[in-house]
């Protein structure tokens, strides 16, 4: 059994509201699932008023603890990460630089690929909120109708279980249903929220007019070039996976 522990805290140029600490640890064992206990602090918020901290699209209480279990499948993509790691020299962090401490196999280090586990991170702390139930799974929408036919890519992705799953319908025809490597989802999100949405301009049910048109779960669907500003050829992308 491998026993780990990470700690991350954003640098000194992250103001709160946005400023946190991460607190992440675990225990990888053959035949079982990834043990886990994860901890997000938000931190120096006496600083700010409520309204303050309202207005960024936070809430008062956001810190959030949780300790349960993630499917098998993490276990060799954290234990890869962290073996691969390797130790980095810093004397004294700069204002930009992030805080970061990985203990694993008797080290403890800062680590030189923190770019890397930075997006890592990322993905954990979403399956977390996945299986604690603090936020659904991924849903993305993409629907075209151009000249009496109609397209549509329903994208659904779990943290939880690293799955993607597209379900492909044309026109009439029979929804088909493939997945793709767990890879992919990154590209499709770097495709899809480069743009900027206004919501003002989106419509809260499916349109029925021509046009292309994203649904990123959040009940509303935007249509690009009106209230979806971005590079159409991204999400062109998108209908040929």
């Amino acid at each position: 059994m491998s026993t780990f522990s990470l700690k991350f805290q954003t640098s000194e140029n992250i103001p709160p509201p946005f400023a946190h600490a991460i607190e992440l640890s675990g225990a990888i064992e053959q035949n079982k699932e990834l043990d886990l206990s994860f901890e997000l602090s938000y931190l120096d918020r006496e600083l700010l008023s409520e309204e303050e901290i309202l207005d960024e699209g936070f809430s008062m209480n956001d810190d959030f603890k949780w300790q349960g279990s993630l499917p098998a499948v993490w276990k060799d993509i954290i234990y890869g990460n962290l073996k691969s790691a390797k130790p980095l020299k810093i004397k004294d962090l700069e204002p930009h630089q992030h805080f970061w401490q990985i203990d694993f196999e008797g080290q403890t280090f800062y680590p030189a690929n923190a770019d890397k586990l930075s997006y890592l991170l990322e993905e954990i702390q979403q399956a977390v909120f996945e299986k604690a139930g603090r936020e659904l799974p991924l849903n993305l929408v993409f629907y075209k109708s151009q000249a009496g036919e109609t397209k549509e890519i329903a994208i659904h992705a779990s943290f939880v279980e690293r799955t993607v799953e597209i379900r492909r319908t044309e026109n009439n025809l029979p929804e088909k249903t493939t997945y793709l490597p767990w890879e992919e989802l990154n590209f499709i999100l770097k495709n899809t929220f480069s743009g900027e949405f206004i919501i003002d301009l989106a419509f809260n049910k499916k349109p029925s007019h021509k046009g292309t048109f994203v649904n990123i779960g959040d009940g509303y669907w935007y249509e690009v070039g009106k209230s979806m500003l971005i590079e159409p050829h991204k999400i062109k992308k998108i209908f040929k996976l």
